[in-house]
């Protein structure tokens, strides 16, 4: 790995922006939740001075120095290979990836090219931190695999040569765009269908089903097309406490969000998780913002949703953990536009080994399948007849001695010239209501949608 400090602070993604000639090469792009102190850890504001232990704000990667995609589940023969590539005394070197809500379903033609899980160590890199900026360029080889030193190099060597150094600065919104068509997968009514069945399987005899998410594409059309990178900057207005990402395989469409659930943070033996459900729209006044918060805190559907998750995430962490801490138990977290039941698991890990099962375990969470989690996932493949691909799936980075995934919510997939797929999904449980929760749908995909006009001619 080579390491070029810059003594400026330059955004990552407009630095990925300026790269848009690469499209034939895979990219990435990640940035970590501003605020830090939620999870215990001070950010790095105030100092300019990087270090191999530094922590970037953000990342953008550019071609792949070693790649792991596979149509198979991820396993943890795949987890060790991509640990084969990482190491505690480099922690800058990380593989940047995603890994599919449901690996047993059928992949569908517009997720094909990432497989059942698409990981990246970047070739050429971005880092943007507090007050500076690195350009780090990584080479792997494997010479069991004939991929030697020597063409490791080579391809290095291509990618640099081609590596624009203009930075063009990203605007913070959509210009004169319009939504030309918008069509729902599944529509009002085969949603209203959907919601029902489930209910019924809820409070059915004997059941186990407790919560189930159900999830909906919308595929919409744009004049002129959008550029992912520049919705993805758009998002960043709304980026406090959100995890912003874009993954692309070669020649594939562009997997961006704007997430505000983490699934965990490992950084040694430390491990943190955070549980969040139950979803309302922010006030326009203080006054109801706190009463529609009041309400949300006090919502008895909310609060049984809400303790689905935050006690099996518990619950998978203390299989691996010597201690698990919870606090708060139960409190609002606001974003932007809407506001979340929300809690904080943290706990100290047996062995820094347990990393793939604290994965396997956590993913899914209720959060977005339901529980008991086998019994919701056959519900959602029986009932959703689109592939979510890595929607509500782990996306993230494993790095040496510290990981860290979001899950894939409030998320779209892009392509120019096929529009954008963007999905969100609701807890379903006793007491829901199929209009409601399809309010809830529309408020979660406004966020992608709130800055377009409609066309006349739609």
């Amino acid at each position: 790995m080579v390491l070029v400090p810059i003594e400026q602070q330059i955004e990552a993604i407009d630095w990925l922006h300026g790269q848009q000639h690469f499209q034939h090469l895979p990219r990435c792009f990640f940035s970590g939740r501003s605020q830090r102190k939620i999870n215990g850890f001070p950010s790095n504001s105030g100092s300019s001075l990087i270090t191999r232990n530094s922590s970037p704000v953000s990342t953008a990667g550019l071609g792949s120095a070693v790649f792991f995609r596979h149509v198979s589940p991820f396993s943890l023969h795949d987890w060790r290979s991509i640990k084969r590539f990482l190491s505690k005394k480099c922690p800058l070197i990380r593989a940047y990836g995603a890994i599919r809500f449901d690996a047993l379903a059928n992949i569908s033609s517009e997720w094909e090219a990432f497989g059942s899980f698409f990981f990246m160590i970047p070739q050429v890199e971005f880092n943007e931190f507090e007050g500076s900026s690195m350009l780090v360029t990584t080479i792997a080889w494997d010479d069991s695999l004939s991929w030697t030193f020597g063409k490791a190099v080579h391809a290095l060597q291509a990618t640099m040569s081609q590596v624009s150094s203009s930075i063009v600065k990203l605007r913070k919104e959509v210009p004169n765009t319009s939504i030309l068509s918008s069509n729902n997968v599944p529509s009002k009514k085969l949603w209203d269908v959907g919601v029902d069945r489930a209910l019924q399987m809820i409070n059915k005899n004997n059941s186990p089903l407790i919560k189930v998410v159900l999830a909906r594409s919308s595929v919409i059309r744009t004049a002129p097309d959008i550029d992912p990178l520049t919705w993805l900057a758009t998002l960043q207005v709304e980026s406090e406490n959100a995890y912003q990402f874009c993954l692309q395989p070669p020649d594939a469409p562009s997997f961006i969000g704007n997430t505000p659930e983490q699934l965990f943070h490992r950084n040694r033996f430390d491990i943190y998780s955070e549980a969040m459900a139950g979803t309302r729209a922010r006030g326009d006044s203080k006054a109801l913002d706190l009463q529609i918060a009041l309400d949300l805190l006090y919502s008895s559907k909310d609060d049984k949703e809400f303790s689905i998750v935050r006690e099996c995430i518990k619950r998978n962490l203390e299989a691996v953990c010597t201690t698990i801490l919870v606090e708060p138990e139960k409190t609002i977290r606001k974003l932007s536009r809407v506001q979340h039941l929300y809690a904080r698991i943290r706990g100290r890990l047996r062995s820094e080994d347990d990393e793939f099962d604290i994965l396997s375990s956590l993913h899914p969470t209720p959060a977005v399948c339901g529980f008991p989690t086998e019994e919701a996932r056959v519900l959602i493949a029986e009932t959703e007849n689109f592939d979510r691909g890595m929607y509500a799936g782990p996306v993230g980075w494993f790095g040496g001695g510290e990981s860290e995934f979001a899950v894939g919510i409030r998320s779209a997939l892009v392509q120019k010239g096929l529009g954008a797929l963007i999905y969100a999904g609701t807890g379903i449980v006793e007491g829901s209501c199929s209009s409601q929760e399809w309010d809830e749908l529309e408020l979660k995909t406004s966020q992608f949608t709130k800055l377009m006009n409609w066309s006349a001619l739609s």
